[in-house]
Protein backbone atom coordinates (compact mmCIF):
# COMPACT_ATOMS: atom_id res chain seq x y z
CA UNK A 1 0.00 0.00 0.00
CA UNK A 2 0.93 3.21 -1.26
CA UNK A 3 1.32 7.04 1.19
CA UNK A 4 -1.43 8.12 -1.21
CA UNK A 5 -4.09 5.20 -0.11
CA UNK A 6 -2.62 5.41 3.29
CA UNK A 7 -3.39 9.20 3.06
CA UNK A 8 -6.59 8.32 1.37
CA UNK A 9 -8.11 6.34 4.37
CA UNK A 10 -6.78 8.80 7.09
CA UNK A 11 -8.87 11.25 5.79
CA UNK A 12 -12.15 9.36 5.88
CA UNK A 13 -10.88 7.95 9.16
CA UNK A 14 -11.00 11.30 10.58
CA UNK A 15 -14.24 12.73 9.03
CA UNK A 16 -15.90 9.32 10.28
CA UNK A 17 -14.14 10.14 14.00
CA UNK A 18 -16.03 13.87 13.15
CA UNK A 19 -18.98 12.30 12.26
CA UNK A 20 -19.28 10.32 15.51
CA UNK A 21 -18.64 13.07 17.28
CA UNK A 22 -21.21 15.94 15.39
CA UNK A 23 -24.21 12.81 15.14
CA UNK A 24 -25.35 11.65 11.47
CA UNK A 25 -28.00 14.26 11.63
CA UNK A 26 -25.49 16.87 11.28
CA UNK A 27 -23.49 15.22 8.63
CA UNK A 28 -26.72 14.54 6.59
CA UNK A 29 -26.60 17.77 6.49
CA UNK A 30 -23.16 18.06 5.21
CA UNK A 31 -23.92 15.04 2.80
CA UNK A 32 -26.11 16.83 1.00
CA UNK A 33 -23.86 20.08 0.38
CA UNK A 34 -20.73 17.75 -0.50
CA UNK A 35 -22.72 15.52 -3.11
CA UNK A 36 -24.05 18.75 -4.91
CA UNK A 37 -20.62 20.10 -5.46
CA UNK A 38 -18.97 16.77 -6.29
CA UNK A 39 -21.70 17.11 -9.37
CA UNK A 40 -20.95 20.54 -9.95
CA UNK A 41 -17.58 20.37 -10.05
CA UNK A 42 -17.91 17.09 -12.39
CA UNK A 43 -19.80 18.72 -14.36
CA UNK A 44 -17.50 22.01 -14.68
CA UNK A 45 -14.75 19.38 -15.20
CA UNK A 46 -16.15 17.37 -17.88
CA UNK A 47 -17.36 20.73 -20.07
CA UNK A 48 -13.24 22.05 -19.59
CA UNK A 49 -14.69 25.23 -17.97
CA UNK A 50 -11.87 25.31 -15.23
CA UNK A 51 -9.32 24.44 -18.12
CA UNK A 52 -10.66 27.64 -20.09
CA UNK A 53 -11.17 29.55 -17.13
CA UNK A 54 -7.26 28.98 -17.19
CA UNK A 55 -6.48 29.22 -20.52
CA UNK A 56 -8.28 32.81 -21.12
CA UNK A 57 -6.94 33.88 -17.91
CA UNK A 58 -3.52 33.16 -19.24
CA UNK A 59 -3.74 34.71 -22.24
CA UNK A 60 -4.59 37.28 -20.59
CA UNK A 61 -2.76 38.23 -18.28
CA UNK A 62 0.42 36.84 -20.53
CA UNK A 63 1.21 33.81 -18.16
CA UNK A 64 2.33 30.17 -19.19
CA UNK A 65 -0.01 28.36 -20.49
CA UNK A 66 1.89 25.03 -20.24
CA UNK A 67 0.93 25.11 -16.41
CA UNK A 68 -2.67 24.98 -17.03
CA UNK A 69 -3.12 22.02 -14.90
CA UNK A 70 -1.67 22.72 -12.21
CA UNK A 71 -3.18 26.02 -11.84
CA UNK A 72 -6.86 24.51 -12.83
CA UNK A 73 -5.92 21.99 -9.62
CA UNK A 74 -5.05 24.49 -7.80
CA UNK A 75 -8.32 26.47 -8.79
CA UNK A 76 -10.33 23.27 -7.91
CA UNK A 77 -9.18 22.34 -4.98
CA UNK A 78 -8.74 25.49 -3.54
CA UNK A 79 -12.78 26.08 -4.43
CA UNK A 80 -13.46 22.67 -2.98
CA UNK A 81 -12.17 23.05 0.61
CA UNK A 82 -12.97 25.99 0.82
CA UNK A 83 -16.67 25.24 0.78
CA UNK A 84 -15.63 21.99 2.86
CA UNK A 85 -14.52 24.40 5.43
CA UNK A 86 -17.81 26.51 5.18
CA UNK A 87 -19.71 23.35 5.28
CA UNK A 88 -18.49 22.32 8.48
CA UNK A 89 -17.96 25.86 10.21
CA UNK A 90 -21.50 26.77 9.47
CA UNK A 91 -25.33 25.93 9.64
CA UNK A 92 -26.17 22.89 7.63
CA UNK A 93 -29.20 21.23 7.28
CA UNK A 94 -30.21 18.61 10.65
CA UNK A 95 -32.06 15.80 10.12
CA UNK A 96 -33.54 15.71 13.31
CA UNK A 97 -34.57 17.98 16.56
CA UNK A 98 -32.84 15.10 19.12
CA UNK A 99 -29.41 13.20 18.32
CA UNK A 100 -29.22 9.34 18.44
CA UNK A 101 -27.56 8.26 21.67
CA UNK A 102 -25.60 5.16 22.47
CA UNK A 103 -23.78 2.96 20.05
CA UNK A 104 -26.09 2.78 17.10
CA UNK A 105 -25.95 7.09 17.25
CA UNK A 106 -22.07 6.81 17.62
CA UNK A 107 -21.56 3.77 14.58
CA UNK A 108 -24.09 6.32 12.34
CA UNK A 109 -22.52 9.34 12.79
CA UNK A 110 -19.11 7.23 11.99
CA UNK A 111 -20.55 5.78 8.91
CA UNK A 112 -21.51 8.95 7.52
CA UNK A 113 -18.77 11.04 8.40
CA UNK A 114 -16.54 8.64 7.10
CA UNK A 115 -19.12 8.83 3.74
CA UNK A 116 -18.46 12.31 4.13
CA UNK A 117 -14.48 11.87 3.84
CA UNK A 118 -14.46 9.59 1.09
CA UNK A 119 -16.21 12.18 -1.25
CA UNK A 120 -13.76 14.85 0.31
CA UNK A 121 -10.46 12.68 -0.47
CA UNK A 122 -11.72 10.78 -3.38
CA UNK A 123 -12.70 13.93 -5.06
CA UNK A 124 -9.05 15.80 -4.46
CA UNK A 125 -7.39 12.50 -5.36
CA UNK A 126 -9.32 12.36 -8.87
CA UNK A 127 -8.30 15.79 -9.55
CA UNK A 128 -5.14 14.96 -8.76
CA UNK A 129 -4.71 11.69 -10.91
CA UNK A 130 -6.64 14.00 -13.81
CA UNK A 131 -4.18 16.80 -13.50
CA UNK A 132 -1.28 14.25 -13.32
CA UNK A 133 -0.23 14.72 -10.24
CA UNK A 134 0.99 18.17 -10.18
CA UNK A 135 3.85 19.55 -8.36
CA UNK A 136 4.86 15.63 -8.12
CA UNK A 137 2.28 14.68 -5.17
CA UNK A 138 2.59 11.07 -6.38
CA UNK A 139 5.76 9.59 -7.66
CA UNK A 140 5.81 6.30 -8.82
CA UNK A 141 2.81 4.37 -10.17
CA UNK A 142 -0.29 3.66 -7.71
CA UNK A 143 -0.44 0.10 -6.37
CA UNK A 144 -3.11 -1.72 -7.85
CA UNK A 145 -5.25 -0.83 -4.04
CA UNK A 146 -4.88 2.55 -5.20
CA UNK A 147 -6.24 2.48 -8.83
CA UNK A 148 -9.03 0.34 -7.67
CA UNK A 149 -9.59 3.04 -4.90
CA UNK A 150 -9.21 5.76 -7.70
CA UNK A 151 -11.63 3.56 -10.12
CA UNK A 152 -14.45 4.00 -7.48
CA UNK A 153 -13.77 7.97 -6.49
CA UNK A 154 -16.97 10.11 -6.49
CA UNK A 155 -16.28 11.88 -9.68
CA UNK A 156 -15.34 8.60 -11.39
CA UNK A 157 -18.40 6.48 -10.46
CA UNK A 158 -20.39 8.29 -12.76
CA UNK A 159 -18.05 8.89 -15.71
CA UNK A 160 -19.22 11.42 -18.34
CA UNK A 161 -22.29 12.11 -16.11
CA UNK A 162 -21.65 13.68 -12.87
CA UNK A 163 -24.42 15.28 -12.18
CA UNK A 164 -26.00 12.09 -11.18
CA UNK A 165 -24.68 13.40 -7.45
CA UNK A 166 -27.15 15.32 -7.45
CA UNK A 167 -30.44 12.66 -7.49
CA UNK A 168 -28.94 11.07 -3.91
CA UNK A 169 -28.46 14.87 -2.46
CA UNK A 170 -32.20 15.90 -3.82
CA UNK A 171 -33.86 12.62 -2.50
CA UNK A 172 -31.47 13.50 0.76
CA UNK A 173 -33.02 17.32 0.68
CA UNK A 174 -36.65 16.63 -0.28
CA UNK A 175 -37.02 13.82 3.31
CA UNK A 176 -35.68 16.87 4.93
CA UNK A 177 -38.46 19.13 3.85
CA UNK A 178 -40.45 16.92 4.42
CA UNK A 179 -39.77 16.19 7.90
Amino acid sequence: MGPIEILFYTVVLIFGFIGMVRGSNRELGNSIILMYVVALLGVAGERGWIEAAVQNTAAIFGADVARVSEVAFILMTILFVAIIVVTYQGKTFDFSASRVNGCLGLLGGFAVGAFNGYLIAGTLWYYADKYQYPFNLLTGTLTDIGATILRFSPPAIFPGNAFFWAIPATILLIIRVLR
